[in-house]
């Protein structure tokens, strides 16, 4: 029982008077201790509390004050409390800082959960930089000169996108097809990595790694396919002045166009150097 009395008068004694600038003025400390009413209304007697932070100004603090003021206390005088005046953000709120902050035109933006403490009057500041792909979107409030306080944002932010999906899963290092893959449109995140966005871009070439049934295929997901891969069997022309002897070998290394390749005769063993003119025929110039 004293316990509650205890907390329940101090409770009372230190109930705050919120104040909505950046600092306390006369009018506002004569009205939480009527001893400085005779106090310019307008003088500043000291800085604000940040938001969320209570500013209790104790008796000696007090006295100071009045004697720096010419102020003569008829009574002791009690501590009293300051508060910044904070009130909950909303959605309302918040939609067109974040339309501004994205600057795109054709994004839509679904407000799915915010701070839900209380917060100054002030300008809100939300980065493109600081939205995630999960939807949660850092920013803060700016108030007074020099003071901000942080808050948060969960969106889902989606903008129309056309891209390429795994249709089934793509096996690391074999050629896609066609029949593997299909063309989607719809919803995606605006500021995720660059995806490929048309069929011809991904048929032929290669995963670099297994990629699953519905993946949204990137270009650094895909390798261009070689046209001639290690063990293909490749026609062979050998050109030496006017004279041209073809014949068929195998390739002993990988590579596209204009690369040069391994080439193992398998008649005699011998390997030799060959430049790759289209898939699977390679030359030799003496």
């Amino acid at each position: 029982m004293k316990l509650a009395f205890f907390l329940a008068a101090t409770a009372c004694a230190f109930a705050c008077r919120t104040i909505d600038a950046g600092r306390i003025l006369g009018k506002d400390l004569a009205a939480e201790a009527p001893l400085f009413a005779s106090l310019d209304p307008g003088v500043e007697v000291s800085a604000a509390p940040s938001a969320g932070v209570q500013r209790v100004m104790q008796p000696d603090e007090l006295v100071r004050l009045a004697r720096q003021y010419g102020i003569a206390l008829a009574a002791p005088a009690a501590a009293v409390c300051f508060e910044r005046a904070t009130e909950p953000m909303t959605a309302g709120q918040l939609l067109p800082t974040l339309r501004a902050a994205l600057d795109m035109e054709t994004a839509q933006i679904e407000i799915l959960d915010f701070s839900r403490f209380g917060v100054p009057r002030g300008k809100f500041e939300f980065p493109k930089s600081s939205l995630m792909p999960n939807g949660l979107w850092r920013g803060r409030v700016l108030y007074d000169q020099n003071h901000s306080m942080p808050v948060w944002v969960k969106a889902r932010v989606t903008v129309e996108k056309t891209w390429v999906e795994a249709a089934e899963t793509l096996p690391m290092g074999r050629t896609i097809s066609a029949s593997q893959l299909l063309l989607k449109t719809g919803p995606r995140f605006p500021f995720e990595s660059p995806l490929i966005a048309k069929l011809d871009e991904a048929v032929g070439r290669k995963p670099v790694r297994t990629l699953a049934s519905g993946a949204a295929l990137a270009a650094g997901m895909l390798a261009v396919a070689h046209d001639v891969e290690r063990g293909d069997t490749v026609a062979v022309e050998v050109k030496v002045g006017g004279a041209v002897l073809a014949f068929q070998a195998t390739a002993e290394s990988s590579g596209r166009t204009g690369d040069q390749v391994m080439v193992k005769n398998p008649e005699n063993g011998k390997t030799f150097l060959a430049r790759i003119q289209e898939k699977g025929r390679v030359l030799v110039e003496r």
